[in-house]
Parts: C-alpha cells; structure tokens; sequence
C-alpha cells in the first residue's frame, strides 16, 4: 500500500541520518565533577559542601581523618579532595596518601591562613593547590573549578615562597667574616679557593672561568656580606 511504502522511506530516511551523524557533534549530558571533603570540624566540612553543591558538583563524601580521605578518594572515583590543612593524621600525610593511591585526583589543602612552611609541604607531597580560608565561598568554589581544569592554585604570597625555596635549591650556606650568607654554588667555590690563598686568576683558570666573571662573583659575594652585616649587627645588640 502507498502508505506503507512512505513510511519504509520515512524509516530509511531517519535510519540513514542517525547513522550519518557525526557522534562528536551529539549533544551529551554534562557530567559532574566529584569531590571528596576531608578533615575540618563537621560544621566546616557541611559549609564546605553546601557551597561545592551550589556549584554544582558532587560531594560523594566528607571525612574526618586521612586514611578515610584516600580511600573515599579511590572508593568514589573523584576527580579532586578538599584537604583541610588540620586534617587528623596530618594534612602532608593525607596529602601523600591520596597522590599515592590515587595518582589522577587532583588535591586542593585549605588552611586559616597562609603558612609558607605548610604550603612547601604540601606541595612537595603533590598538592594541587594551597588557598586561605579568606577567600570565601565564592573564592572557594573558584580555586576549585581552577583545579579540576588540571591548573595549580597558589595564592600570589605562596608563589613567592616557591620561587625562593627554588632559589635557595642552588645556593650554599657559608661563613665569611663570620656572617651566615646565602651564596651561589659558583660563589662558594670561588670563596673557598680564596680562602686556600689563590689569586683570582688562579681561581679562574682552576674553575676554567675568566678572570671578570671571577670578579664578579667576588662583588656579589662582597656586596651580600654588606647587605647581612648591619643585619647582624641589629640582632647582636638585641640579645
């Protein structure tokens, strides 16, 4: 009949276009991102969700201590953990644990208030990320949309701390004129042949450098010691 045979070209038709379709180009349903909060007062932890929530992420769980935080991590298949810098059993150790058996989770420490020292050992046990409770709800949840796209978040105080401990990474600590410097490597070398009675040429032609960069390593090593000793002379006559 004549209306069967326009629906088997309607069917052919729409048969044709679905299989034609370019699968990239389908509209899915945005899948959301999944976080784990750990550590903090029960209070903080449930603020901290309703503010993930409005974002409009899920929070598949809040935990008190570190252990449960790596395993809610691998349980749960988050893609990042809010870490509390007063986790019990320690924020580093929480840290690591998490990086350790979850390598791909992403892990964001919140802390009262920017500590250098907390923020190096977080980082160094693989945090993503280390921002201050000051931020609020709204900074929160943008530090974490910053960390689930893969990005560090350090707040600007921190990344310098992070570029002087880099920096400090290729220095020396050493005594001249019995002032503690922070000197180069170079700088060390050159001081220590100094201090054996080689001429800055002699030093040169031992560390195969030219006689000006000897001398200039010798400035700057002059110029730290002028730098350090009014310092040092502020704090002798505190004591």
């Amino acid at each position: 009949m004549l209306w069967r045979r326009h629906l088997r070209l309607l069917e052919t038709s729409l048969t044709y276009q679905a299989m034609s379709r370019d699968p990239a180009s389908a509209e899915c349903e945005p899948t959301a991102d999944t976080v784990v909060v750990a550590g903090g007062r029960a209070l903080v932890r449930a603020a901290r969700r309703s503010v993930l929530e409005r974002a409009g992420l899920v929070v598949a769980a809040d935990v008190e201590d570190a252990s449960r935080a790596a395993k809610a991590a691998v349980l749960y298949e988050a893609q990042l953990v809010i870490v509390d810098s007063q986790v019990s059993g320690g924020c580093v150790q929480a840290v690591h644990s998490i990086t350790l058996r979850a390598p791909d989770v992403s892990v964001l420490v919140v802390a009262p208030e920017l500590d250098r020292a907390e923020l190096l050992a977080a980082v160094r046990a693989g945090a993503q990320g280390f921002v201050t409770e000051t931020l609020g709800a709204s900074g929160l949840a943008r530090a974490v949309e910053v960390a689930l796209r893969g990005d560090t978040v350090i707040p600007r105080a921190g990344v310098v701390a992070l570029i002087e401990q880099l920096r400090a990474r290729g220095q020396e600590q050493t005594s001249v004129d019995g002032i503690q410097l922070q000197l180069t490597r170079r700088e060390a070398d050159v001081m220590t042949r100094l201090r054996d009675g080689l001429t800055p040429k002699q030093i040169a032609s031992e560390l195969e450098l030219s006689a000006v960069t000897v001398r200039r390593h010798l400035a700057s090593i002059a110029r730290k010691t002028r730098q350090a000793r009014p310092l040092t002379l502020a704090l002798e006559s505190t004591s």
